[in-house]
């Protein structure tokens, strides 16, 4: 079984990825970083004629936002107790929820693995959620693993929706 797995070197994508892991028992696992690097390219200052960051600067900008997602990857892959032989590490430029549909849709695997912070509704409208995004647009079956807080959390209030009779929904 190939797996894709997402991570951000967050907690929460690390977890995901070690449940993934143990739930799936891949054969083959791609680990996928989406790097933004769009801050490295500087769209000027806010009107003014000119970019703020030098070519030179907005170049290490870049290269260190790519180092760092280099380094979630060793972080992530070191974490995860398989034979290093079965994993491949990809680090992409982009917004991520459309970078992980994409590198999906290029390599076919068999089940992509995505980490939830497990924030509210609210939060999700405003600020957005890639496992939400990903779970909905995706060619692959997602697989989204809950953080064990905001499981812990859900299942809480799902008891109190059964003791008390209500739908929050």
């Amino acid at each position: 079984m190939h797996v894709l797995i997402t991570t951000d070197g967050s907690d929460v994508s690390i977890e995901a990825a070690q449940k993934g892991i143990k739930l799936l028992n891949p054969t083959k696992i791609t680990l996928l970083t989406v790097a933004d690097t769009s801050v490295a390219n500087d769209s000027g200052a806010g009107g003014f004629a000119g970019n703020l960051l030098s070519p030179t600067e907005s170049l290490n900008a870049r290269n260190a936002i790519l180092d760092e997602g280099r380094g979630e990857l060793a972080d992530t892959g070191s974490s995860l107790g398989v034979d290093p032989n079965i994993v491949e590490h990809k680090v992409v430029e982009g917004s991520a929820g459309i970078m992980i549909c994409l590198v999906a849709k290029q390599i076919s695997p068999d089940v992509v693995v995505v980490g939830s912070h497990g924030r509210g509704w609210f939060k999700r409208v405003v600020i957005g959620s890639v496992s939400e995004y990903v779970s909905r647009h995706c060619v692959a079956p997602v697989l989204v693993v809950r953080h064990g807080d905001a499981a812990e959390t859900a299942a809480e209030a799902d008891s109190t929706e059964a003791d008390t009779g209500t739908d929050t929904q």
